[in-house]
């Protein structure tokens, strides 16, 4: 659940609740993202395969579309574990949105880190 999430064309810093006392920040402008637990051997989220992820993701649907994107780093209520999202510009939100949306949904069977900054609140 994210609250205070504003619009498409304004989107805002949103908090995603997991239950009463977890939960993280996602940037305003994220439009997907993964958890890292960084490079040790027994890493769930090893951060080399969610770079390759969130790299995939950028070359197959935001680059042909003429999307930039950043990646900026968070904090999750895990003290082992750092959130990596993939950002862009508030002229490019709402159309990286959907192209993600669909890129997530598509390639499902595919990933096994990436997941949408909360874009179905968007488009509910």
């Amino acid at each position: 659940m994210s609250d205070n999430i504003g619009t498409l064309t304004n989107p805002k810093r949103r908090y995603h609740r997991i239950d009463r006392w977890r939960g993280y920040y996602v940037p305003a402008l994220a439009i997907a993202g993964s958890s890292d637990t960084g490079s040790y051997s027994d890493s769930p989220c090893p951060s080399d395969e969610v770079a390759k992820e969130l790299n995939r993701l950028r070359k197959e649907a935001l680059r042909p579309a003429g999307i930039h994107s950043r990646t900026r780093w968070g904090t999750s209520s895990n003290l082992f574990c750092a959130k990596r999202w993939l950002v862009v510009s508030q002229i490019d939100f709402a159309k990286a949105a959907a192209l993600v949306r669909n890129w997530i949904d598509e390639n499902r069977r595919t990933t096994s880190y990436i997941h949408d900054a909360n874009l179905d609140a968007y488009f509910s």
